[in-house]
């Protein structure tokens, strides 16, 4: 029997079954038909875009040797043939392929090779484009790749796409958009540090640190001392303070003092500490007066402010709070300033070694000599 002539009977015993039961054979041999014919073209359209990527995964080196041309050598390209190079080693110029491209030039920023050709480069390309259109598309991970690559090319003409996203009810896209503002803007790249809600992260922290130290390369920071004022949240002002030490922001002494009243205890700290990594020595007293009615972690800050001061002149007060102290691991902080306290401390940490016994003396041996373990 042909297959013509089964389909045909098939068809005719069909007609004399119930029109219920001819719906529902006829619906399931569609959805089988329907079923068969998503999972051929899914398989077709994976193995061709495999097929693009294994072919552009080893068009890499071609690639690296074509940028590196144009960024370290002294050979001279038109944008027309840097396009065209690049058509021939991928096959075609597309999304893929300049994804690829893309990465090898976020590989080289990151292993910080210099070059003032990449602007070039990245217009031969359209990459400026490409990036626009990652920044407008439907999926989430797609927007995060622009956010983050247009940040490391250091492209700042996407003000108003970044923008855009700041808003996002999406938490993650909204905090990217932020610190993508924050780094790419050249137009008031701050305005959202008043928006911060909640506690930093540890890595907010270190992503705001990597776009700062962009702004910094720029000499942009002018503006960060003013936050630490502005801000409402402690978090934030506690972060900041800290930048302003990290990076040596000199002009903001009065705003550091003022901080040393402040109701939060961990920014007033962050504060003290800060005022020694500006070597602001002539604080020096303020925080000695202010040791005895600050809780522990103000008076660690003290102590290790002073140790970085080393201006010779509290030596006593160190070593009167170490005998005063009740807490073991003040007691250790303070017995490391004083032996790291010049000349003299270190002859006052051997006088405090030869008056004292007990646990007291077991800590100045540890501190001494960290390594061996003392009963």
């Amino acid at each position: 029997m042909s297959i013509v002539e089964w389909f045909l009977s098939f068809v005719y015993m069909i007609k004399t079954f119930p029109l219920v039961i001819q719906l529902t054979i006829v619906l399931t041999l569609a959805f089988i038909i329907a079923t068969f014919a998503l999972v051929i073209a899914i398989y077709t359209i994976r193995r061709k875009h495999n097929r693009l990527q294994k072919r552009l995964k080893t068009s890499v080196p071609d690639i690296k040797s074509l940028f590196e041309d144009v960024l370290f050598t002294d050979k001279k390209f038109s944008e027309k043939e840097i396009y065209d190079r690049f058509k021939n080693i991928v096959g075609d110029v597309n999304r893929e392929s300049l994804n690829i491209g893309i990465d090898v030039l976020v590989e080289f920023k990151n292993e910080d090779k210099q070059s003032e050709r990449y602007p070039f480069l990245i217009s031969a390309l359209n990459i400026v484009e490409h990036l626009e259109r990652k920044f407008d598309s439907r999926s989430n991970s797609e927007k995060m790749d622009a956010f983050q690559e247009a940040f490391v090319l250091e492209l700042n003409k996407f003000d108003s796409k970044v923008l855009i996203y700041a808003y996002s009810k999406n938490k993650r896209i909204r905090s990217e958009a932020r610190n993508s503002y924050l780094a790419l803007s050249s137009n008031d790249p701050y305005r959202f540090f008043d928006e911060f809600d909640g506690s930093l992260t540890k890595w907010d922290e270190i992503e705001l640190m990597q776009y700062l130290k962009l702004q910094n390369t720029r000499g942009n920071l002018a503006g960060l001392g003013k936050w630490i004022n502005y801000s409402k949240n402690d978090s934030l002002v506690v972060f900041l303070i800290k930048m302003v030490g990290f990076f040596n922001q000199k002009g903001i002494d009065e705003i550091l003092l003022e901080k040393l009243d402040d109701n939060n205890a961990n920014v007033r700290a962050e504060a003290i500490l800060t005022l020694g990594k500006l070597n602001i020595k002539e604080t020096e007293q303020t925080l000695i007066d202010r040791y005895y009615t600050e809780p522990e972690i103000c008076q660690v800050a003290i102590v290790r402010t002073i140790r970085k001061f080393n201006t010779g002149k509290s030596l006593g007060f160190l070593e009167e709070i170490f005998k005063d102290s009740n807490n073991t691991d003040s007691k250790k902080i303070i017995a490391e300033a004083i032996l790291n306290y010049s000349y003299e401390g270190r002859i006052a940490f051997q006088n405090l070694k030869n008056s004292l016994k007990g646990f007291d003396l077991t800590i100045l041996k540890h501190i001494e000599t960290p390594l061996i373990k003392f009963k």
